[in-house]
């Protein structure tokens, strides 16, 4: 059964995965080979666009992830450097009243030295104040979580809204017809072509009646709805779309259960932040499929590398790097270069 194929690991489980993936291959695809060397790699604002997902499709973790609220601040000084200290050794269960502080609040003013005239009672009367716990609250209550300002949080809950009702992307909540499974955040790791690869789907909907597997991914953006095609090329969903199907089209081959059964052509649902109550539902062709395997050239003339360059790009430098590694340990510290002159031929 389909479900059999659904790792049961929590999203951070599954990244810490040491196995390519299509964020792994765009990042190589856009900056080369050196981004596995440990080079920085480009990242695009996400925060919208994961919040969004979650409410979605893992509501569950939306308040344990997410801080709603712009962050409290206060003026840099002595109140905000004691609680700095103290917050260094909270965590994520700490208590967030400041009050409760007393001890830590004048052990952290002797050991920072201010208010050294100041006795006990003078220092907590000092910091113990309104601004100040509110900041410290704050603090406490956000750690470990991503701020999001109540407007971006509105419009999100707004987003996710439009997608379980619109009538184009409705089919993607819909748990109550029987012939339908729904699956969000499909996670699996197959061997696609050889090569070992990990998937995390949005969205698969199994509809069971007509044997049909369609893989759903959700992305959010800044750019209007009729600029996704520039989009598509520029973030190198295509990698996304043809991996993930492929990887299904893998599932469907070896599981008995899925006898019949056939894996439908990539669709993207994309939802512009100019405009959160208009989802447009965008299909990645077969014929795009079998190109973001092979690579191709985009109308605007620009070359694109396809799944089957990439993964061997990683797996050679894997391999070459663990080489080098092995040698380097064994020459002490030194690889020997011994393999750049050409030999000449005998007789």
């Amino acid at each position: 059964m389909i479900e059999d194929h659904n790792l049961d690991i929590t999203e951070q489980e599954y990244r810490d995965l040491a196995i390519p993936s299509y964020s792994l291959l765009s990042s190589i695809s856009k900056q080369g080979i050196d981004v596995l060397g440990g080079a920085k790699t480009n990242m695009f604002q996400l925060k919208f666009g994961s919040l969004v997902d979650d409410i979605c499709f893992e509501p569950s973790v939306v308040a344990n992830k997410y801080y709603r609220g712009a962050p409290v601040t206060i003026t840099s000084g002595n109140p905000k450097k004691i609680m700095d200290l103290i917050l260094s050794k909270c965590d994520a269960g700490s208590e967030a009243e400041l009050n409760y502080y007393d001890t830590e609040i004048v052990a952290a003013a002797r050991k920072l030295g201010v208010y050294a005239k100041y006795d006990d009672t003078k220092v907590l009367n000092t910091i113990l104040i309104d601004k100040n716990e509110n900041y410290f609250r704050d603090k406490i209550n956000s750690i470990g979580k991503v701020h999001v300002k109540d407007e971006m949080y509105e419009m999100a809950i707004e987003a996710a809204t439009t997608l379980k009702t619109n009538d184009y992307t409705n089919i993607y909540f819909q748990d109550d017809d029987s012939e339908l499974q729904t699956f969000y955040q499909f996670k699996t790791v197959q061997k696609v072509y050889g090569h070992r690869v990990k998937c995390m789907l949005d969205c698969l909907v199994v509809d069971h009646k007509n044997k049909v597997l369609y893989p759903v991914d959700l992305k959010t953006g800044e750019s209007p709805a009729d600029m996704f095609d520039e989009v598509f090329l520029l973030h190198k969903y295509y990698l996304q779309g043809g991996l993930y199907r492929q990887a299904l089209v893998e599932i469907v081959k070896k599981d008995p259960d899925l006898e019949g059964y056939r894996v439908a052509s990539f669709d993207f649902v994309y939802l512009s932040k100019m405009n959160v109550y208009k989802p447009l539902v965008f299909n990645m062709p077969l014929s795009l499929h079998k190109a973001s395997w092979n690579g191709f050239t985009d109308r605007f003339g620009f070359e694109h590398k396809g799944l089957n360059e990439l993964l061997k790009l990683y797996e050679d430098w894997t391999e070459g790097y663990s080489m080098y590694t092995k040698e380097q340990n064994s020459n002490r510290g030194r690889v020997i270069m011994n393999n750049l002159i050409k030999e000449e031929d005998e007789g």
